[in-house]
């Protein structure tokens, strides 16, 4: 330790004059960045790293010990892996007790992609290389599954980027556009601040019921890295548009201390009266402002960034106090005007951001956020040592004269701490992180490792066992620890910027516009002349329908029978000219009638696919039904009525048609068509009976897109309506009598008729919203009412929103016992009763009302989180809910 020691206090003489130096070389760096790079700020860049040997690199001796322990935890990233590998491959996560794989987050191999840098940096090449073919040939984004935004762009978009980053293999970053284009609705609302869930199938977006509407402040702020680094490597700018467009939003009305409450208003961008925290639901946020700034090679583009999270510091120093006796030193949250004393774990990732962008300041500044990052790096690691486990808690509480007490009191094996103590030892050179590191690695493979990967413990006092492997714990936490016993130069901090979920992305110099035109002036009127084509064609042309579902059967089958009754009509009206026949002319109105029908139902199918928005939060699905039923009361029943209007006029005074021959030759004609469009109708009435598990019978009746029963039906009528034609002129040929020339067209305009009512009937009943079928409805009351936090369910309804899915909603009276046993009880009850007692005997109402507070948000909080549960569960018993609104059921309760 004493050589530690000397190194440090050497470090610390000098380290006003490599601050200086420093900021040269950065100084050099972005005036040569400037001059390298002339192309436009949205340039693709390739991106390609060679395999990194972290036991031959820069000449270096290796430490022997450092060897070691880097050797254990690569040895505890393969056990983790290979447990995986064998008992959940493909599957988002692991239970290594049970020895299954779960799909928390839709089934997109969280585990798997979150763990490829990290296999590839450790120089796990086999396993490397078995997960990129798993991801070349079965990862599959179509999934109908309501994603968080935030944590699929932080762990697959990220993932993938990185994966790419130091790989160069291309199909990493395809996969990441795609699953990057599926989350970019999220954006389209009114501020441009997004909705935090959103369907990768549909793109439906929307915000989870526990927080009233509001965006989460984390989950809205921690895109832009992954987004920006999409838009380079691509050369397509609408990524980081979206993400840095809600920075600009936010800047507008950044308040002064910098600090911004966790809820946001995603039609108005303004902030919502709520928590401020560097611990959940704010964190990364402020980790981005920062970040942004470096991965844009520090330049005047990203300045605002850093002036942003600059302000923060200033308002973090506000939160900052110390406890008694030990002095540890926390960052407290913050309810209106008042100070709660608790910390999460997850804060501990602020030393290491606080650490890292000490440099940026002047040298005085420098020092005291330095030094202000090494003690709370202290206090965080005190959490993990003052627990029978040496692991830490959820989060913590500070009393007056008794330190830390640990609140929420399990461990899911997160990596913040971890993430700290490695930046510090990189950015000091102090062994003593690298000690802690040790033994928080020591205390996961006591009490964490089983034979089948490693858990969480339910409790980090009584050392009981959870069943859940948790997708960061190889991402992050095994990553940090095996960084933080290599190299400084593996993964270099001047070449690599890492995400919130670890992952680390290549550092690409970006130019602002301004500094591009003085070294491109010749390109200015280029550059002009296409803003200006870009400019008119926007005025010019329609916009574009933001399409959030694609109806392959349906839309094949009304483009099929728009084409061929347009041919049809063609013929028919062509013969009817020669032969001045009553039931050709019948015809004739039909094909009017029918192209007239699925133009109108082309353009409803192409209409209800736009994306949700402010005005329309559950989207334009019915907008199908809308126009059908214009089109069978317009088109059908005026059709059908001037057909037998015409017929019945021409009963007495008809004349035998002419050229009978040429009609029969369009009727055969006009079959061979119409039965074409007729067998793709029943095709796609056929897939979509099969998708929605019914027969075809049933689905005709009650399927839930009467689009494609609409286009079978009018084929069918078509079909008939030509046999009649063929009858009718068939029976003038041999009989002489003109007679039966009207009463053909009198029958077409009765079949006319009998299909308009089925389909005005068929879309009453979608515009109306029937109930999902009584038998799932059955089982999803049958669920609610055996949840163990349910005691009743009131007020279910149901409603058709679209072909195929569902809107559910349902009042719950909550049994509070159960809530504050699953929830509040991991903080324990005792420690609540003793707060309070204490509070009261003191008379303090000033600690008894934060103590209130806090209790109240907890209780919200769980509440929430129940909600949250059920409702995934719904969505998984009927797959076709596509929105679920639970309430708390409130009965009035009568004065006593």
């Amino acid at each position: 330790m004493s050589g530690s020691i000397e190194s440090l206090i050497i470090f610390r003489n000098n380290e006003e004059e490599l601050l200086k130096l420093k900021e040269e070389v950065e100084h050099l760096q972005n005036e040569l960045g400037e001059l390298k790079h002339e192309d436009v700020s949205y340039r693709k860049t390739n991106i390609t790293t060679k395999r990194i040997d972290v036991k031959k690199m820069d000449g270096l001796v290796i430490d022997p010990i450092e060897a070691q322990r880097r050797e254990k935890v690569k040895d505890a990233m393969l056990h983790a892996w290979t447990s995986y590998e064998n008992y959940a491959w493909g599957h988002d996560e692991l239970q290594p007790q049970s020895k299954n794989g779960v799909d928390s987050f839709g089934g997109l191999g969280a585990t798997l992609i979150d763990s490829l840098d990290t296999l590839y940096i450790m120089g796990l090449d086999e396993q490397f290389q078995k997960a990129k073919e798993w991801i070349a040939s079965s990862l599959d984004f179509n999934k109908n599954y309501d994603a968080s935004v935030f944590e699929t762009t932080i762990r697959v978009v990220g993932g993938l980027l990185s994966a790419y980053d130091l790989s160069g293999d291309n199909v990493f970053l395809e996969k990441a556009k795609d699953i990057a284009d599926r989350l970019l609705p999220a954006w389209d609302t009114p501020s441009g601040i997004p909705y935090n869930i959103i369907n990768l199938a549909h793109g439906n977006a929307h915000n989870p019921g526990w927080t009233g509407g509001d965006s989460i402040l984390a989950d809205s702020g921690t895109e832009q890295l992954e987004f920006i680094a999409l838009t380079q490597r691509t050369g397509d700018p609408k990524y980081q548009q979206k993400v840095e467009n809600v920075i600009l939003v936010l800047n507008k009305t950044f308040p002064d201390d910098g600090l911004l409450p966790i809820y946001i208003n995603p039609h108005r961008g303004t902030n919502s009266h709520s928590t401020i925290t560097f611990g959940a639901m704010g964190d990364s946020f402020y980790e981005y402002l920062l970040k942004v700034w470096i991965q844009g090679n520090k330049t005047a583009e990203v300045k605002h960034y850093r002036v942003m999270w600059e302000t923060s510091m200033k308002g973090l120093l506000s939160l900052v106090r110390k406890t008694a006796p030990s002095s540890f030193t926390y960052i407290s949250e913050k309810i209106g005007n008042s100070l709660i004393d608790k910390m999460d774990e997850l804060a501990c990732f602020a030393p290491g951001m606080i650490a890292l962008g000490s440099s940026g300041y002047g040298p005085e500044d420098s020092r005291k956020f330095l030094n202000l990052a090494e003690e709370l790096a202290w206090t965080c690691y005190n959490f993990y040592q003052s627990t029978p486990t040496k692991l830490a808690g959820e989060n913590y509480f500070f009393h007056s004269g008794q330190d830390m007490t640990v609140g929420t009191s399990w461990n899911i094996l997160r990596p913040e701490t971890v993430e700290s103590l490695f930046y510090l030892w990189r950015l000091t050179g102090n062994k003593t992180y690298q000690e802690w590191g040790w033994n928080i690695f020591q205390a996961f493979e006591k009490n964490s490792r089983v034979e089948s990967g490693y858990v969480g413990l339910k409790d980090v006092n009584t050392g009981v066992k959870d069943n859940m492997m948790q997708s960061f714990f190889l991402a992050e936490t095994l990553k940090y620890l095996y960084l933080l016993f290599s190299p400084p130069s593996v993964i270099s901090l001047d070449e690599w910027v890492f995400n919130t979920e670890a992952h680390p992305l290549k550092i690409v110099p970006r130019i602002a516009p301004g500094e591009q035109r003085k070294h491109n002036n010749i390109r200015v009127p280029h550059i002009l002349f296409c803003n200006f084509v870009k400019f008119a064609g926007y005025i010019t042309r329609p916009k574009k329908i933001k399409k959030i579902e694609v109806d392959d059967h349906s839309q094949r089958a009304v483009s099929t029978a728009l084409w061929c009754n347009f041919l049809v009509f063609s013929l028919k009206f062509g013969v009817w000219l020669a032969t001045s026949s009553h039931v050709m002319l019948a015809e004739v109105v039909h094909s009017v009638a029918d192209f007239a029908n699925q133009a109108l139902l082309l353009y409803g199918l192409n209409s209800s696919k736009r994306a949700p928005d402010a005005l329309h939060p559950y989207g334009y699905s019915k907008e199908r039904f809308v126009w059908s039923l214009i089109s069978a009361v317009g088109i059908f029943c005026l059709g059908s009525g001037a057909t037998i209007i015409h017929g019945v006029q021409n009963l007495w005074t008809s004349q035998p048609p002419g050229n009978i021959m040429y009609a029969a030759l369009v009727i055969g004609g006009s079959f061979i068509i119409e039965g074409a469009s007729l067998a793709v109708a029943v095709h796609a009435v056929r897939k979509g009976a099969a998708a929605e598990g019914m027969t075809v019978r049933d689905y005709v009746w009650r399927g839930h897109d009467p689009t494609s029963v609409a286009v079978m039906t009018e084929d069918s009528a078509a079909v008939t309506g030509l046999v009649i034609a063929a009858a009718s002129l068939v029976a003038v040929k041999m009989t002489g009598n003109p007679i039966y020339d009207p009463i053909g067209s009198i029958i077409v305009g009765n079949l006319l008729g009998v299909v308009a009512i089925f389909l005005i009937q068929r879309n009453r009943h979608a515009l109306i919203g029937r109930a999902i079928d009584d038998h799932d409805m059955k089982r999803v009351l049958e669920f609610l009412k055996n949840d163990p936090v349910v005691d009743s369910v009131y007020d279910c309804k149901s409603e058709v929103i679209g072909p195929g899915f569902f809107r559910f909603k349902a009042e719950i009276d909550f049994n509070g016992v159960k809530l504050v046993q699953n929830h509040l009880s991991r903080t324990g009850p005792e420690e609540w009763a003793k707060k309070f007692r204490n509070a009261a005997k003191e008379k303090d109402d000033t600690e008894l009302l934060k103590i209130m507070s806090f209790y109240g948000e907890e209780v919200v909080t769980a509440l929430g989180s129940e909600v949250d549960r059920l409702e995934k569960e719904i969505q998984e018993i009927v797959p076709g809910i596509r929105h679920v609104d639970i309430e708390a059921h409130n009965p009035i309760i009568p004065p006593p």
